[in-house]
Parts: C-alpha cells; structure tokens; sequence
C-alpha cells in the first residue's frame, strides 16, 4: 500500500498560507501593498480586537475587473510578473500571487471592487477557501476588502495568536512604516472604531511628526545624497534623540520597509562617535537604486532583500549619514519657561534654570561647522606646529601642572582632521559678516563663558578638548597615520590552520592601524610593534577581536580602537577644575572650529543662553 498521499488543495493552500499569513498584521501588510500597487492615494485601514476580528482595507486605486475577481483568489495569480526574467526587476511591493488566496483560505473573506471603465463594481465572498456567487455593487473606483475571524477554521493556528492589544501592536507599527515610506498617500488608520491617524499625503517631514512628534521633529537632519544612480533620502535623528533599541530605525528600498542588520550596523558605526553606550540611532532612509541591483525576492515576508553592491551601498550610508551628523548644528539652548507666569517661589526658578536645558528647534543656534568665524577674535592666534611625529607616549606634557600658557597650546594637536566631505560651503555667506565675540572668563574652573551680541555662550572645557583630541587620534588611525611603540618582549601569537591563513589575508590592515608582525613557522606570529594608544595588557584582546571576523573583517581594523581611543582622549583632555589662561581658552575655541559640538560620549559641548531669556528671569521683560 502506497504510503505517499497528495494533498487536496485545501490542505495545502492552509499549508501555503502560514508562509504569508503569520499574524493579522501579515494580513494588512499583503492588503495595503496591493493598494500601492494599484496607485491608490488614499487608503483606510481599520481593525477590530487587534485585526482577529475584522481587517478591512479600502483604496482609490485602478480596481479588479469583473472577470478578474475570482481568478485573482487563485494560488500563484498576479498581474505584477508575467515570466521569470520579470524576477530580475521587479518594481512592485507585491509580485508572488500568494497574499489573497492564503487569507481567504484561513478567513471569511469580502472583495468589492470597480475599476473605472465598469458602471457598477464587483462583489464577492469567500468562505475559508469556498467560493460564493460574483454579485454586483455601486461603489467609487476602488477595492474594499473585509477579512473577519482570522484562522477561524484552522484551530491550531488561532489558539497560538496573542491577546488583541499585542497584534494591535504589532499593526499599529507596520501601518507607521507604511506611513513613513509612503509620505505622499493619504492613509486613515482606525482602531476599534477611533482613527490613530489620518495623514494628509503632505510628505515624509509632516509624516515624522505624527507619527513621533515635536521632540523628534526639532532634532532630525535631513539627508539627499546621490552617487551614480543610487539615490539615499530622509532623515537620521541627531545624538540627543537616541533611542534604547533599533525600533525606531526604518530602512525603505524603492519604497519597500526592509529590515538588513548590515546598513543598520554600518548606521551604528558612524553614530559611535556621536552617542552615548547602548544607545542607537533613529532614522527613517530611503535608497532608491536600479531595480536590477537588488533581489527582493529573497523570503515570503518580502521583508529580506539583497543587495548586488553591498560594499558601495554600505559606502554610500557612511558617507551620507557621516556628511550629515558633521554638518548638523549641536548648540543647546536654555528655552523659555512655559510656567514662568505661574507664582513660584525662587528656589522654584533656581530649579527652572537648572532643568530647563532642551535642544535648539530647527532654525536656531549656531554651529562652528556652519558659522567658524563666530569668535573672530581668535583669528589672530599663534600658530601651534605640533605634529603626530612629536607626539607619543614617552613625551607626552603633564596636564596636571601648574604650567602658564603653554600648557594647553603645546597639548593641542593643530593637525586639520581628514574627512571625505569639504565643509566650506557656509563660508562665503558669513565671511566678516558675524561681528566679534568676547571671551567673559571661566566658572566653577571648567566652563567658558563668551557673550556674543544678545547671547551668551557657555563653553564645557573638558568635553571641547576631549571631542578635538578624539578626532585626531581617529583620523590618524583611519588614515593609517599611527604611531607606534616596540615592544621590548615581542608578543607571540599561536594560531590554528583557518586563523593562520585569515591572518595572512588580512597582514595589510594591521600593518595600516600600527602593527608590526613577523612570521616565525608553525603557524606562529611574534609582533614586535603595536600601535601607541593600544595599551600592551590589551593586545590579546584585540587579536581575540581580530580573529573572532574570521568570514568579513574588511577594513574594520580601527573598530576596535574606538573605546580605547574615547579613553585616552578623555584622560589626556583638559580637566574640570583646570585653570586655562586666556590664550589657551583662544586656542581651544579655535580647535572647536573643526569638530561637532559633542563630546566623543555624545554630550554636549556648547549651552547658549539668550539676552531675552536672561532678562525675563530677572522681570524686565515678559
């Protein structure tokens, strides 16, 4: 007797569809693209009990003939791809011709739809798989779908659902990515009955802001960078809005919210300068690139795509996201009191002044980036020649004596950082054009206090020179310009047969961070040099993290320096409680020139205090 059986086509189209529908959002997702897919500019998404009740999405768009309808329920039955060299191109969201046969198998299923050139549209219903008869309607152009008691016939998909409030949740953040990655259609969102949002198609700056509000909106810098053909658009948070985790990180391919831990990793990577420890960075990118360059047709989720030029791609995020953040003006202000016309006592203001530091909005502030000529004074400091040759470990200046002016000019490295972008695009406007700044003094021996027309600025001494220090000492790394220490007794290395050869592979990108190696047989290394900001009780470490890249370690030699770096900048930086002549305060405005106003940890370097705010404090205006 043959074991073998062939399954009827309602077993296996139940079977088919756990691939496509996993959740009542894997249902919305389906529905909403083929929306887009038909051109719709306004769309209505409304659920019931987190989608296990009711699911129902109505668009605009180009609609289903009446002789369409029930062939577009068949399994495998698309109007998107018509042969397979179509894969190699694709330009939809939707393309498989799984979607509505795997939901009307496992669900009570309702399709109205009229395309323009019929009078009356189209309606049908389909019952876990059975069809009912095709009826007619009066309706606009359009689909409607209505999809009610989601696994109602397969009891053992429906008991693994979560409760209502868990799968609205889970909707809830695919229709936000939907709305961030299709900033021009007007999407209504309804949750049992009351509309979450309802965006107007103004575009994906107005979409941020309902979504995630003022707060975000004050403090996201906008990207359009391009290189041949490859277009990357959005916006990346700055610094102060990290997040505790990636969810608030969206990544859109031609219009598709993909997830890819390689862009999100090299995001991270350029943001490590700029943040604090276990914090990431909000941004919501779209790449839009040659539809042959990218296969999306990697899973049934259509969440995973690749990429053909995975290393210029993550190029080209580095070099945009970098551009950005060095661009980006990082000036905190003290803001307005909103309850300044409640009666508070004085220890209430005290404690107003104290806690009311919050980010500049969008058009306030300066930048030294953007406006380096703000303490023209500085301009005619002595020139500080100190060069990485003369600087190393064995003759580094103590910063914790008493030393006069020199202290900190001869500690300053005056070497210009090396960026892949020119930032002089801001200097023909503000060319002598900013009048002059005067320097107050220091308080508590470690802020800066310089007045500028109606502002006042407050300068953290530590965190300006520590950003200055920690630039250089990454440049220098970065280009392969590092100076390095010998080591007295030589560190041998004892590695297996795949290490051995991934060592070989990879000798160039050690010898460029500072490393000087030898093979000695047997599978054997003896490293005679190591570059100076490696501490030596550290160099097993950084081969246990050298090796542990065995499949892709590209040019990554400097990653693990940036701890060690942020240290040694910190240590050897100016100190709270330093006092700094008036020259050595010239010359540290002159370095911040150079460099983004926040400290290598991500805080901030430069507090701006307004004449209108300081005289409301005091009641002379209100």
């Amino acid at each position: 007797m043959s074991k073998i059986n062939i399954l009827d086509k309602f077993v296996s189209n139940r079977i088919s569809a756990g691939e496509v529908v996993e959740k009542p959002s894997s249902v919305v997702k389906e529905l909403v693209e083929n929306s887009i897919d038909a051109g719709a500019d306004k769309i209505i998404i409304e659920i019931e009990e987190g989608g296990i009740k009711s699911i129902s999405i109505q668009d605009n768009g180009s609609g289903i003939e009446k002789d369409d309808i029930k062939l577009a329920f068949m399994p495998h039955a698309t109007s998107k791809i018509k042969t397979v060299a179509d894969l190699d191109c694709i330009g939809t969201l939707g393309f498989r011709g799984e979607a509505l046969a795997s939901i009307a198998s496992v669900a009570q299923v309702e399709m109205m739809s009229k395309t323009s050139s019929e009078e009356l549209g189209s309606t049908i219903k389909i019952d876990g798989g059975e069809f009912g008869e095709l009826g007619e309607t009066a309706m606009n152009n359009g689909t409607k779908i209505l999809v009610k008691n989601l696994f109602y016939n397969t009891p053992a998909r429906r008991k693994f659902l979560r409760k209502s409030k868990t799968e609205e949740g889970d909707i809830t953040d695919l229709v936000e990515r939907i709305i961030l990655s299709n900033p021009n259609v007007q999407i209504r969102y309804i949750v049992d009955g009351k509309i979450k949002y309802n965006t107007t198609g103004g575009g994906l700056y107005a979409n941020i802001y309902t979504i995630y509000g003022k707060e975000t909106i004050d403090n996201i810098i906008e990207i359009n960078f391009e290189r041949d053909g490859y277009r990357l658009t959005g916006y990346i948070g700055k610094p102060e809005i990290s997040k505790a985790n990636r969810t608030y990180q969206t990544l859109i391919v031609n219009g598709r919210v993909v997830k890819n831990a390689f862009i999100s990793n090299a995001i991270q990577e350029v943001y490590e300068n700029f943040l604090m420890k276990n914090k990431f960075p909000f941004f919501v990118l779209n790449l839009n690139l040659p539809k042959d360059s990218v296969d999306v047709n990697v899973h049934p989720s259509k969440m995973e795509v690749k990429f053909e030029n995975l290393g210029f791609i993550r190029t080209l995020f580095t070099h945009a996201v970098y551009s950005a953040l060095m661009n980006a003006n990082y000036t905190r202000n003290v803001e307005e009191n909103k309850q300044e016309d409640k009666q508070e006592s004085n220890e209430d203001k005290t404690s107003t002044f104290v806690s009311s530091l919050t980010p500049l909005s969008k058009d306030e502030g300066i930048s030294f980036l953007q406006e380096k000529d703000i303490f023209s004074e500085t301009n005619n400091l002595k020139e500080v020649n100190l060069n990485y040759e003369d600087f190393n470990t064995q003759s580094l200046p103590n910063l914790e004596t008493n030393s006069n002016e020199s202290r900190l000019t001869d500690f300053i490295l005056n070497t210009k950082k090396k960026t892949p972008f020119e930032m002089t695009q801001f200097q023909e406007t503000i060319e002598n054009t900013i009048p002059r700044a005067k320097i107050i003094g220091t308080i508590f021996k470690t802020y800066i206090i310089v007045e500028k027309e109606n502002d006042i600025y407050m300068i953290d001494q530590h965190a300006a020179h520590e950003r200055s220090l920690y630039d250089k000492f990454y440049s220098s790394v970065q280009n392969s310009n590092v100076f390095k220490q010998g080591l007295i007794t030589p560190y041998t290395l004892k590695l297996n047969a795949i290490e051995y050869d991934f060592f070989n592979r990879n000798i160039d990108v050690l010898n460029s961070v500072g490393f000087e190696t030898e093979d000695i047989g047997n599978n054997q290394i003896k490293i005679t040099s190591i570059p100076y900001i490696l501490p030596i009780e550290k160099i097993e470490d950084y081969f246990n993290y050298f090796l542990s890249n065995l499949q892709d370690y590209s040019s990554k030699a400097s990653d693990y320096f940036k701890t060690s770096l942020m240290q040694h900048a910190c240590k050897m930086a100016v100190k709270s409680g330093q006092v700094l002549s008036v020259n050595e305060i010239e010359t540290l405005i002159s370095e911040m020139e150079n460099h983004v106003l926040l400290c290598p940890h991500g805080r901030p370097v430069l507090i701006k205090i307004t004449k209108s705010q300081i005289e409301k404090w005091f009641k002379r205006i209100v």
